[in-house]
């Protein structure tokens, strides 16, 4: 038999043995708490480890069958693989038996067994009649055609028989998965004297290591692994599949509740929301309503909340929808962990199902694109579920620790996936530096869309400018992207020959400036005003003035700046290029024949003032043709 790590959970009506008959299979006694000797019956979760053949060992966890410890219950049959389901000889079917078989269906475990108990109480008839009434109350569940075995923990009777049953049905479950993240929902806290915070739980995924570091649940508070106990045994690792003590360094027991998980780090998200898939039960006493008050079951969480039905206005009993949960607290889960579902009060059984979005925004009713969304997520692949997170970025791109957020995989799964949609142009990488950002084919061209867009529009308006700066248009976009980021995406539009980049500003690659006939005689006009007196030229509004139509004017003027051709010295100062290229040429003829210049040299150089070449002198300086030495300038490449 190939070592595998499983769960059997006990299940069953109060005072059927359950507690009992885990003894007589493992010599353990789970009832641990005082309340539960004097009272005769499990009020907590007790544990326990069952031998099997081949040295196998199995977790068992006995839960408690009073209607009042439900939640209890609960608690413990999220981590089960296998439900060994006992029904007293004596009493038969009871409610609590048939609360329990629903609660065992709705988190979807998928084998199990029938131990009848106290069949040595009974007369053969009497257990025959027995069997064949469990036989009718299972139809159609997952124990439909499950070993039923009668047994007396007392005498010994039928235990052989019932380890063979459970060693067949292990033999036949997979292994777990140990190459996820870890995670575990916590079921028990306490503080053991020169230890410090111990907490246990089932590790539903992953692996955990002494030494990790990991992080609590929702409160987002990282921790150290200090021991590990599996099986009343110390252990450097505990895998996925098995009940797990943990002895942690870096936090107090009160910063810990029952239902908090323990995770690896950065690999979820708290909420006050999830969407979610819900079968109602078809026994359920109710229908359900948009608001109505719930009790949900997540792990060992439970927490109080509101119910909103997505795809249709009420959900009656039989019925499967899909749903929002409005959380009074926040929460974490696992991407399709299964949940259950009970009314606030009084507290019947509702249903159950699975979560689909772990982080989800706040929805209305029939939003169709939602409804698609989580049709996808129910039953799509999981390289369809990445492409639609990807797609549903709200607004800023995804990296990949924002996909092990949405869908509970690790960075190695997640890494392998994205190269094959990758290789495939399902999804687009954009890299900067270490972290790359992912984006699906169809938000890329969104993008790249957009950027067309708003280019052309930008030239429609303003048809004498050269282009649009690249940050104005960065934050047009409906996905924030950062600098780094934004040039990769302008880089591959530019290398399809889509856009021309210069410096700052970015224009669509066919677009040139085009001047009307009105406009060129403007643009003509100022440019001959700058050329007549280009070592001393008029002020801006001095230009602008001797226009009829100043704001034509000033549209052209600013086209000239745009494009160069008159260039800004300093407020209302501007030179025409031609100007600043002859100024430049005197300057270096001066100074090919003197090894520095002064102002006063320069101003008679250009037959100018100081009001316009202390402006040009500093100009140069800042363009690194001059260096400024005390009152003088020097050419830097003398």
């Amino acid at each position: 038999m190939d070592e595998k790590n499983l769960i059997i959970g006990t299940a069953g009506h109060i005072d059927h043995g359950k507690t009992t008959l885990i003894k007589a299979l493992t010599g353990i006694d789970t009832d641990r708490l005082e309340a539960e000797k004097k009272r005769g019956i499990s009020i907590e979760l007790g544990f326990g480890c069952l031998e099997l053949e081949d040295d196998l060992q199995v977790g068992i966890i006995d839960v408690p069958g009073h209607e009042k410890f439900i939640k209890n219950m609960l608690a413990g049959a999220g981590g089960v693989d296998l439900a060994l389901l006992v029904i007293a000889a004596d009493e038969g079917f009871m409610p609590q038996s048939e609360e329990h078989l629903a609660i065992l269906n709705l988190l979807n475990v998928e084998a199990g067994m029938i131990a009848v108990t106290k069949s040595d109480l009974v007369e053969e008839e009497w257990l025959e009649l027995v069997i064949e009434e469990i036989k009718e109350e299972v139809a159609g569940t997952f124990l439909e055609g499950a070993p039923i075995v009668p047994v007396s923990a007392t005498e010994g009777m039928g235990l052989e028989q019932l380890k063979k049953e459970i060693s067949n049905l292990v033999d036949n479950l997979s292994a777990k998965d140990i190459n996820e993240n870890a995670y575990l929902s916590i079921d028990r806290v306490f503080s053991l004297q020169g230890h410090g915070t111990v907490t246990t739980g089932t590790l539903s995924k992953g692996r955990i290591e002494v030494d990790d570091k990991l992080m609590i649940y929702p409160q987002e508070k990282e921790v150290r692994v200090r021991s590990l106990q599996v099986h009343n045994q110390q252990v450097t690792e505990a895998l996925a599949g098995q009940r797990v003590g943990i002895n942690l360094a870096g936090v107090e027991t009160d910063e810990i509740e029952r239902g908090d998980a323990l995770a690896t780090t950065d690999s979820l998200m708290p909420t006050e929301f999830l969407d979610a898939r819900l079968r109602l039960l078809s026994s359920a006493p109710t229908v359900i309503e948009p608001g109505d008050d719930i009790r949900l079951y997540l792990g060992a969480k439970e927490v109080l909340g509101k119910i909103y039905p997505l795809d249709t206005k009420e959900i009656y009993p039989g019925e499967e929808a899909f749903v929002q949960f409005r959380l009074e607290e926040e929460v974490v889960a696992v991407f399709r962990e299964r949940y259950v579902l009970r009314r606030r009060s009084p507290m019947d059984l509702l249903g159950g199902g699975e979560i689909l979005d772990l982080n989800p925004s706040y929805h209305h009713r029939l939003e169709q694109e939602v409804i698609e969304g989580l049709k996808i997520r129910a039953q799509g692949s999981l390289e369809e579920i990445i492409e639609l997170s990807l797609r549903g970025t709200k607004d800023e791109p995804l990296t990949i620790r924002d996909l092990v957020k949405e869908t509970a995989l690790s960075v190695e799964q997640l890494r392998e996936i994205l190269a094959e949609l990758k290789e495939e142009e399902r999804v687009i990488e954009l890299k900067a530096g270490q972290e790359s950002i992912w984006l699906d084919s169809q938000t890329y061209q969104q993008l790249q869309n957009e950027i067309l867009d708003y280019l052309d529009h930008y030239h429609q308006d303003y048809h004498l400018q050269p282009g649009m700066t690249k940050e104005e248009l960065r934050t047009k976009l409906s996905l924030q992207l950062d600098a780094k980021q934004y040039d990769l995406l302008l880089t591959d539009l530019e290398a399809e020959g889509l856009i021309s980049i210069a410096g700052a500003q970015l224009k669509l690659a066919e677009f040139e400036i085009e001047f009307s006939s009105q406009e060129q005689e403007v643009k003509e006009r100022i440019i001959d005003l700058f050329i007549a007196e280009k070592f001393t030229p008029p002020k801006a509004r001095e230009v602008l003035s001797q226009f009829k139509e100043e704001k034509l004017a000033a549209r052209v003027f600013n086209s000239l700046v745009a494009t160069g051709e008159l260039i800004e010295l300093s407020s209302e100062l501007y030179f025409h290029k031609s100007a600043l290229e002859e100024a430049e040429q005197k300057l270096r003829e001066y100074l090919s024949q003197e090894e520095s210049i002064e102002l006063g040299e320069f101003r008679d150089v250009l037959n100018s003032t100081r009001k316009y070449t202390l402006p040009l002198l500093r100009y140069f300086d800042q363009q690194g043709i001059t260096l400024r030495q005390g009152e003088a300038r020097v050419l830097t490449d003398n």
